[in-house]
């Protein structure tokens, strides 16, 4: 969940993700046109869900090559069924937020 920059109001965003590195990493593809991105860009702290269970995690870009490097090949596991968008990922990846749960 995130929170409306404007509004205020929480609303769900589904997303592809991949977890490496004790970070889950979302991938948007609008990059900072986003709207969901821009909302985590305003309140990093947000509600993860997946399925019946939800944590509160702080979201933050992903701004280091060699980390968005690992970001898509943690997708690249998890998604080996879709080859032609990890090699497109490869070759011009997206804008890839980094969340990490909160203490």
């Amino acid at each position: 969940m995130t929170r409306g920059r404007v509004t205020g109001v929480e609303h769900p965003v589904t997303t592809w993700f991949a977890c490496a590195g004790g970070a889950v990493y979302v991938a948007a593809r609008g990059g900072l046109r986003s709207d969901w991105v821009r909302n985590v860009l305003a309140t990093p702290a947000v509600e993860l869900r997946r399925r019946r269970r939800s944590w509160m995690v702080v979201g933050a870009i992903v701004d280091d090559g060699d980390e968005v490097a690992g970001a898509v090949e943690a997708f690249a596991d998890k998604y080996v069924q879709h080859p032609g968008v990890v090699d497109a990922w490869r070759a011009d990846p997206p804008t890839f937020v980094r969340f990490r749960w909160t203490e």
